[in-house]
């Protein structure tokens, strides 16, 4: 083998190792944002049902995720809307918005 041989053999190989280090590197950032998304849906759930108990209206965090209810009379049934509103780490990234109608205690 030569040493133009041995030059191009290196080139195409670092070329495939470029291209399966950068498959892992997209897979770990998929990994990390479905793990945020899934603990921010957790986050607006839970705090769904808390208002749901005891409506209050919140603005605050909980375990680093910023979350906002809003509590507002709907129609003339006797039903109020609830929207609970998380952001999604990092912020400013995307807001999970949820809706839920319950009767006025």
């Amino acid at each position: 083998m030569t040493l133009l041989e041995s030059i191009v053999a290196l080139v195409i190989l670092g070329l495939a190792a470029t291209g399966f280090l950068e498959l892992f590197q997209r897979v770990t950032v998929a990994t990390r944002d479905t793990a945020a998304w899934s603990h921010a849906v957790r986050v607006a759930e839970f705090t769904m049902e808390r208002a749901v108990i005891s409506p209050q209206v919140v603005g605050d965090t909980l375990d680093g995720v910023r979350r906002r209810v809003e509590l507002r009379p709907w129609g003339t049934a006797g039903l109020r809307e609830i929207t609970v509103s998380v952001e999604v780490p990092p912020p400013g990234r995307a807001v999970i918005t949820l809706h839920r109608l319950v009767a006025t205690p």
